[in-house]
């Protein structure tokens, strides 16, 4: 079990700092059958890692400068769970340097050697890996990323719009034509991702999804592993939402999680932003 702290979450940016008072709601569990937990997350001040958390729990805090991230180990018998601890890790104390996607490239392929260097030592974690996806909010901006099939969902009043785009088999044929959104949860190749931060010996192998947005007042983010959007349709997260919001909404989708009896470990953070001063 993993869980530590490292504040660093109000560093300097420029000549002037725009504090967004977040509040965020999270949770990381090892899901209905799986019996490890090989996902994992970061909020400011605090990693998560190879834990199963019985309950949500909330963050507020006023910041400049901060992450937000959930990661989903891959591997399996390769060690998913240490490839999530080593990726945080990295990308805890080095996402301050992240300011526009090639800065971000640079940071994710730091992450990679730190995988290719445990690998080197203990060559039966050959191709540990993990997708994952986040916000790091920088002033008044949101950078927003992913690597694999974890997402970012943007929510508008009641609808969840998903931002981030997967590396995945099923989002091909999706883009094709050939299934639908919904499909995708169910589909048999839905676990084939097309680019994760590996400990696999390939150079440049990280397929990269980068965006900014400026953050609006009273914005809403909801981060997930794809645990959570394999075992709930988008209809759902929006149902469940608009009748439980804020802390409930999590509590609800991690006692459904668990009663669906989820395949898959199951994290989320739902956020929350609105600027406070300049």
């Amino acid at each position: 079990m993993v869980r530590y702290i490292s504040f660093n979450c109000n560093a300097h940016i420029g000549m002037i700092k725009i504090k967004q008072k977040i509040e965020a709601v999270f949770f990381t569990n090892k899901g209905g059958v799986r019996t490890n937990n090989e996902d994992g997350l970061i909020i400011p001040g605090t990693l998560i890692a190879d834990l199963s958390m019985p309950i949500p729990e909330s963050y507020r805090g006023e910041v400049t400068n901060a992450i937000f991230c959930v990661v989903d180990g891959i591997g399996g018998e390769q060690k998913g769970e240490v490839a999530t601890q080593i990726v945080l890790k990295y990308f805890q104390d080095h996402f301050s340097e992240v300011n526009d996607e090639e800065s971000f490239s640079h940071v994710a392929y730091g992450a990679k050697d730190q995988l290719e260097a445990y690998v080197e030592k203990n060559p039966d974690a050959l191709n540990l890996g993990c997708t994952l996806a986040g916000i790091i909010v920088k002033n008044d901006q949101a950078f927003i990323f992913n690597i694999g099939d974890c997402r970012v969902y943007r929510i508008n009043g009641r609808f969840f719009e998903r931002i981030t785009k997967d590396h995945s088999v099923v989002q091909h044929l999706l883009e094709e034509g050939v299934i639908t959104e919904d499909e995708m949860r169910l589909h048999p190749r839905k676990n084939i991702v097309t680019s994760s931060i590996s400990g696999d010996g390939i150079k440049d192998s990280i397929k990269i999804w980068f965006k900014y947005f400026s953050i609006r007042d009273q914005d809403q983010f909801f981060l997930c592993s794809d645990g959570i959007w394999e075992c709930f349709s988008q209809d759902e997260l929006e149902m469940i939402n608009e009748k439980f919001p804020g802390y409930a909404f999590c509590e609800k989708i991690l006692v459904a999680a668990l009663a669906r009896q989820s395949l898959d470990n199951v994290t989320a953070i739902l956020m929350s932003t609105s600027a406070t001063s300049a």
